[in-house]
Formats: structure tokens, sequence, C-alpha cells
């Protein structure tokens, strides 16, 4: 299912944050999400998964217009957003975590040094292995679209190496990814499509490849500068 975006404006403090974006993650694809901080990258997400109402414009997935929905209806549509902060359950066990979820052998298929940590409580776990059990649990709920936000925010770069490729796998099986990362080049390197949200606008869509072979002009993006 492709995931839709036309013309979201979010608010907060009855001030407009994110105005007018208009884009799309396409099913089968990684689409990714750049811009500096405080351009509403996290608000429009939160807007697509309902934890922040749109003031207006219109959000699709499959089809079916999600816009005004509650977040469970929009879960149960397929949609799965893995939030900044690696928001585990800490008193229960690893296991626990994904049989709130589902089915944990699809977890473990893709991250199968979990197992091990099966039993240990996952306020226990490294960091890098909470964001393994947070974006495990998106996982086995199989979803159509799945949001991710700022997945590396904290972790070492060989813990952000070993998570990009089953990103990469869920896309390539079919899932619509949208990915919103503070590496940069690091995120292009594995997109099919690029947005950049710069002062609450998109100011670039459309291939990967000229913001990752040019600093000039993923600077002039970020900058919100069309020139």
């Amino acid at each position: 299912m492709d995931l839709v975006l036309r013309d979201v404006t979010v608010a907060r403090g009855g001030q407009p944050v994110v105005r007018d974006v208009t884009l799309t993650a396409a099913a089968g694809q990684v689409t990714v999400l750049l811009g500096p901080n405080g351009a509403g990258k996290t608000t429009l997400l939160e807007a697509v998964s309902g934890v922040v109402p749109a003031v207006r414009g219109e959000i699709v997935l499959g089809g079916s217009v999600l816009t005004g929905r509650p977040r469970t209806r929009r879960a149960r549509h397929g949609l799965a957003h893995v939030e900044q902060g690696r928001a585990v359950f800490a008193t229960l066990t690893t296991r626990e975590n994904l049989a709130l979820a589902g089915d944990p052998r699809r977890a473990l298929e893709l991250f199968p040094e979990l197992e091990r940590r099966f039993d240990v409580r996952a306020g226990l776990l490294s960091g890098g292995e909470q964001q393994m059990l947070v974006l495990a649990r998106a996982i086995v709920t199989g979803p159509a679209a799945l949001l991710l936000d700022e997945m590396s925010l904290g972790l070492a770069p060989g813990v952000v190496r070993r998570l990009l490729p089953v990103i990469r796998r869920l896309a390539d099986e079919g899932c619509a990814v949208l990915l919103v990362e503070q590496f940069a080049h690091a995120a292009l390197a594995l997109a099919d499509t690029a947005y950049v949200l710069a002062h609450g606008a998109i100011t670039y869509g459309g291939e990967p490849a000229p913001l990752r072979e040019s600093d000039a002009a993923l600077k002039r993006a970020y900058l919100g500068d069309d020139s």
C-alpha cells in the first residue's frame, strides 16, 4: 500500500508547524525525509499516525483515508510508528514486549541477537538492543507502512549499520517505509525517494542521487533555497 499525504498542514499552539506537505511513500520503497532540527519532521510523522491532528489536508494509506481517524484505527489499517526515544516496556522481558505485538518469530528472523536476551527485562538492554526491540515490535504487527523517527538517535555507528539493512529488507518485501533520519548520507544511500523539509515546507522531492552526490544541493534544500 502507498502512503500518500496531500496538502497536510499541522499546527502546535495554534501556529502552523508544517504547511501544505504533499509526498508519497510508495509500497516497496524507502522514502527518506530529511531536514534541519525544528523543521517539523517529527510533527509530520505524528500527524500521520494520529498523535496530533492535521489542521487540513488528507492522509491516505492504500486508498483509505486515515485523516481524522484515531491511532488505533490507523494501526489496524496497517500503519506502524516507531517514535523517538526507544519506548520499551522496561519492566517486561524482551519476550513479553514482543508478545504484546504479535508472533516473535518474525522478529527473531530479522534480529537473531534478541533471542539470547529473551528473558531479560527490556530496561536492562543496551541502547542498540532496545532499538532493535522497538523496531522488531513494530515489524511483528505486519505493517503496510512503517514510520521511523530518528532511528539512529544516540546509537553507535555500528548499531546503525546493523539496523539499516533490516529497513531495506522490509521495503523490498513490500512495506512502505517513511524514514526520518539525522545521518543524511546514510539515509540517502538507502533511499529510493528523498524529501527535504525546511521551515515547515517541502523544499526538495525526488531522486536521492542529486542530494547524495552534492553537499551543496543538500545544503540548499536544508536552507530552503531554491536558487
